[in-house]
């Protein structure tokens, strides 16, 4: 699953939770489900951070290839230059023209690469983009969860504390009563 899939697991969650007492778009949620799916998302960061490599990795392949094929092309640039040489009665001619079509060839070779090089910086900053904007929104999405469920969880342990004490009171104020009938009685 990925950390898309996860966050929005918790705004489903968020979305089914049941409004408190409080109102001002306050929900109880299950806790216990938001920090498992924090958990989640901690496991499945790490994805992100193989594909950046995985792109790095393609990247020195494509400049690996690209180099091959300017390697061949200047290989196959001269052979070619060779061959008329030897097959030509006019071996000036010959040469000039081996020699632009190894000028030709070297330029292709260097064309290739500079756009190998361009194509995989992209490449390698885009991803490095993608993975740094979503580990930044990932976790301030958890930060605002969690702190929401902290303030919901402390506002609900301070109103069963006030309704515990209500109890108290009213608990020692019955136990007066029935002293005072005990007593007149």
């Amino acid at each position: 699953m990925n950390v898309e899939d996860l966050l929005n697991q918790i705004e489903d969650i968020l979305e089914e939770g049941k409004s408190t007492l409080m109102g001002g778009g306050k929900v109880k949620v299950d806790a216990e489900a938001i920090r498992s799916i924090i958990s989640d998302i901690r496991i499945n960061m790490p994805d992100e951070v193989i594909q950046a490599r995985k792109i790095a990795a393609e990247r020195k392949v494509i400049l690996a290839q690209a180099s091959d094929a300017a390697e061949l092309k200047i290989k196959q640039a001269d052979i070619q230059a060779r061959k008329m040489i030897e097959e030509n009665e006019i071996t000036k001619n010959a040469q000039i023209h081996a020699a632009e079509i190894i000028n030709d060839a070297k330029a292709q070779a260097v064309d290739i690469i500079e756009k190998a090089k361009a194509s995989s910086n992209e490449i390698t900053e885009n991803a490095q983009k993608w993975s740094n904007d979503l580990r930044a929104g990932a976790s301030n999405f958890v930060e605002t969860i969690m702190g929401e469920s902290d303030e919901i969880l402390s506002h609900s342990i301070e109103e069963f504390n006030k309704s515990l004490n209500k109890v108290r009171i009213a608990s020692q104020q019955l136990k007066s009563v029935t002293v005072k009938q005990a007593n007149n009685g």
